[in-house]
């Protein structure tokens, strides 16, 4: 039997292509899974906010962060007008007047002269300092020390702006945790109604049974109501201070329960403004110990006189003078004393305001620390709890199956389980309410 070796050959070509594009299909299948998966996933993340991206926005979108620009251009312009202090400083004045007191020489048959007559007289005096005893520098000092303290004032007023995201966003985040219980009750209450309708019609329960389950129905939908106008009211103030409009519903990310340090360090930007303060009165102390040196530099004096003073044969018409020149002003000695008690008190003032923020932060710090302790150990029985509502729940669902039980003792098994977990849920986001109460007190 004849052996077609192209028959064999084009099959083989076929097959193989017949696998290529199965394999090349299977890729492209796998390849559109991951990126719809990808898409669903980013669409999914799109529109939520998380409570540090809120804090950012919020931080950048406040007023008030201009400030540090600003302080630093008015920081960079004084600066420039205190090294100033070093270069050459001319005065140049005009007086109109009579000079009086010199002698007059009068030339043999000239009429005689007077010294006293109206004259124009100019006064030009250039002065080069050559060393000032360390003013200009601590002058400099001083405006640095100053623009810091300012900024330091401003970083405690940003800071106050995490606390007010975070009652927001956690705000937020409850109600709709309050929503979701008064959802749950509402849906078992209307079921409860319709079992106490029928019961009603077949004359086992009162009319005013049902009236009651109504009013409690009016009570939890008015409870519902309530809490969507709170939320709306809160996101739309969180919506201004982030400076972007939430989405609607707002979709917000729960942060994830994660280890926390509780240790008692405190690293507040109060205590900043407070190192600030301190350095902004050394810097004072520096300028007053600068005013009691004295002051060294170059002089050039020049008076010129119109019309000019005779001396028999000669005129005077200008005195220059030229030279090294020193001034001391000792009024700083008299005050030197009281200017360092001055300082010290200074010091005090601002020793115990710290001591004080530091004394009721650890109160705080103390306090909340006991709140977590009391959540962590809620949030574990109410697992607990958790837990066995859904092993009832599942036995009603055997139960259900074998006949034993009726649907609607198995609808409130459920109910019951929903609550629990939503109780749960509740008090996990007190527990992270509470944990970033306790980083913003400690400023971790």
């Amino acid at each position: 039997m004849p052996i077609h070796y192209k028959k064999i050959y084009s099959f083989l070509i076929f097959r193989h292509r017949i696998s290529f594009q199965t394999l090349f299909m299977k890729h492209f299948y796998l390849s559109a899974c991951i990126f719809f998966f990808i898409l669903f996933s980013s669409w999914v993340s799109y529109g939520q906010l998380s409570i540090d991206s809120c804090q950012a926005k919020a931080r950048r979108n406040y007023p008030l962060i201009q400030q540090f620009s600003l302080i630093d251009q008015t920081t960079e312009f004084t600066v420039s007008n205190a090294n100033k202090a070093f270069l050459p400083q001319l005065s140049f004045n005009i007086i109109g007047g009579v000079v009086d007191g010199f002698p007059s020489f009068d030339a043999p048959g000239a009429t005689e002269s007077s010294s006293s007559s109206m004259q124009l007289i100019s006064v030009v005096q250039l002065n080069q300092a050559i060393w000032d005893g360390g003013i200009t520098k601590a002058n400099k000092e001083l405006i640095k020390a100053n623009a810091e303290k300012d900024k330091a004032d401003i970083e405690v007023a940003l800071y106050q702006i995490r606390d007010r995201v975070d009652n927001l966003f956690f705000g937020i985040l409850l109600i709709d945790a309050q929503l979701e219980q008064q959802r749950i009750y509402y849906t078992s209450l209307e079921r409860n109604a319709e079992r106490i309708e029928i019961a009603v019609q077949n004359g086992a329960a009162y009319k005013s049974d049902l009236d009651e389950i109504k009013v409690e129905l009016l009570n939890a939908e008015e409870r519902m109501l309530e809490l969507d106008y709170n939320k709306q009211a809160y996101s739309e103030v969180l919506a201004a201070m982030i400076g972007e409009p939430l989405a609607k519903p707002a979709r917000l990310m729960k942060p994830e329960i994660g280890f926390i340090d509780l240790n008692n360090e405190i690293n507040r930007p109060e205590l900043s403004m407070f190192e600030n303060q301190k350095a902004m009165i050394d810097a004072k102390a520096g300028l007053n110990r600068s005013s009691l040196y004295p002051r060294i530099g170059l002089l050039g004096f020049g008076t010129f006189l119109t019309p000019g003073i005779d001396f028999g044969a000669s005129e005077i018409n200008r005195i220059l003078v030229a030279g090294l020149s020193v001034s001391w002003d000792i009024t700083g000695l008299y005050r030197n004393g009281n200017n360092k008690k001055l300082e010290e008190l200074s010091l005090m003032q601002i020793q115990n305001q710290e001591e004080t923020f530091l004394f009721n932060t650890n109160l705080q710090i103390s306090q909340t620390q006991m709140e977590l302790q009391k959540y962590k150990e809620l949030i574990e029985k109410s697992e607990e709890v958790l837990e066995i509502k859904s092993r009832i729940k599942k036995a009603y669902e055997v139960k259900y199956e074998n006949g034993i039980s009726t649907m609607t003792e198995l609808m409130d098994k459920t109910n019951e389980e929903n609550l629990a977990s939503q109780k749960l849920i509740l008090q996990e986001i007190q527990y992270l309410q509470k944990v970033y109460q306790y980083k913003y007190n400690s400023g971790n």
